[in-house]
């Protein structure tokens, strides 16, 4: 008995909505672009692979222009500064070994030429492990934020679809015992 009264609520209701929908034909037709042009999901693995292969790359695909954008100033950042930290390095390496050689007595002075090369080979590490780091977050937050954006997308759908049912006139409702559906026409 419940069936057929579902079914019949159902057939009742599609009968309103078509009767509405013809009311509502020029509404319709001027949001129709907009309604077509549907959001499509993003792949949270495709998302971390793009940022594996260039960091920064998997937030762009998952329509997180900021941090991607941010993702590669940092990763290039971090290769100037470990770039220009491994020159410095080498230079002052080279000045400790030839010091070294020069004067091996002065125990002193090539201790301080030593720890003065040695800064910027602690410096270069910084910016390497800065850099890897950099890269593992992108890996991280591309795959958070494709989830993030698929999410939102699938609720300001949903959304949609709610206001285009109260366009049409029909209730739908669920209580703990029972769901009911049912036609609301307001004069």
């Amino acid at each position: 008995m419940r069936v057929f009264l579902i079914l019949s609520l159902l057939l009742l209701s599609l009968h309103a909505s078509f009767a509405q929908e013809a009311e509502n034909s020029a509404d319709t037709e001027q949001q129709l672009p907009e309604a077509v042009e549907e959001d499509k999901l993003v792949s949270p693995i495709g998302a971390m692979v793009r940022s594996a292969i260039f960091p920064g790359w998997g937030q762009f695909y998952s329509r997180g222009y900021i941090r991607g954008s941010l993702t590669v100033l940092g990763i290039g950042g971090s290769v100037v500064g470990a770039l220009l930290a491994q020159q410095s390095f080498q230079d002052r390496y080279n000045t400790y070994a030839e010091y070294a050689s020069l004067y091996p007595n002065d125990d002193q002075g090539v201790f301080e030429r030593y720890e003065f090369a040695n800064q910027r080979y602690k410096l270069r590490t910084f910016f390497m492990y800065a850099g890897i780091g950099i890269w593992v977050y992108s890996l991280i937050d591309s795959y958070v934020g494709a989830n993030f954006y698929n999410a939102t997308t699938l609720i300001q759908s949903i959304e949609q679809d709610a206001q285009n049912v109260e366009k049409l006139g029909i209730e739908v409702g669920a209580t703990p015992s029972r769901l009911y559906l049912g036609i609301v026409k307001t004069f």
